[in-house]
């Protein structure tokens, strides 16, 4: 609980002059919503959806408002201090902590792909990527797919190289349970 109010009230002192600014669009006893945070949940709505549409809007900070009202529950009723729940709550902040910085080191719109290397790919892997009619799948009607695999591979690749330069600077010790010494 300890590591989830440390971390909490990182991020609240690092997104004040944020929410200073902000203005509060709803309130749940004395817990604000503001218009930040309503732009926060617009920014992770596909695509298809018009994040402009004040019906949509609407649905949204009735679903902050209603969240904020289920986490005042949860926590009047002590689920907040459950030891599952507290594991839960650390491991999510372990998995944003690393995304994050994952996301900082190494952007996905760094991570390029060539047509050459594309088509290299293609080459060398042709005949693994048929169709129904057991024939090839063409290069132009794969193309899309194997650029998706081909960053995908690349962003690995340099996560790996990443932790493994870092990794110099941590005291790592693995002790495999089961196998004796």
């Amino acid at each position: 609980m300890k590591k989830l109010l440390t971390a909490l009230t990182i991020i609240t002192v690092a997104a004040s002059p944020v929410m200073a600014k902000s203005k509060i669009i709803a309130k749940v006893d004395n817990v604000e919503i503001t218009q930040q945070d309503l732009n926060d949940l617009l920014k992770t709505l596909p695509a298809q959806y018009d994040k402009n549409d004040p019906k949509i809007r609407k649905e949204l900070i009735k679903f902050l408002v209603d969240q904020e009202i289920l986490v005042q529950e949860a926590k009047k009723e002590g689920i907040d201090k459950d030891p599952k729940v507290k594991k839960q709550i650390d491991d999510a902040i372990k998995q944003i902590l690393a995304t994050a910085l994952l996301n900082k080191k190494i952007p996905a719109d760094k991570i390029k792909v060539t047509d050459k290397e594309l088509k290299a790919f293609y080459e060398k892997h042709k005949n693994e990527l048929k169709g129904l009619d057991g024939k090839p799948v063409p290069f132009n009607q794969i193309k899309a797919f194997l650029k998706a695999q081909l960053i995908k591979q690349k962003q690995q690749q340099a996560v790996e190289e990443y932790i493994n330069s870092i990794k110099k600077n941590h005291k790592v010790e693995i002790k495999i349970v089961g196998e004796e010494k």
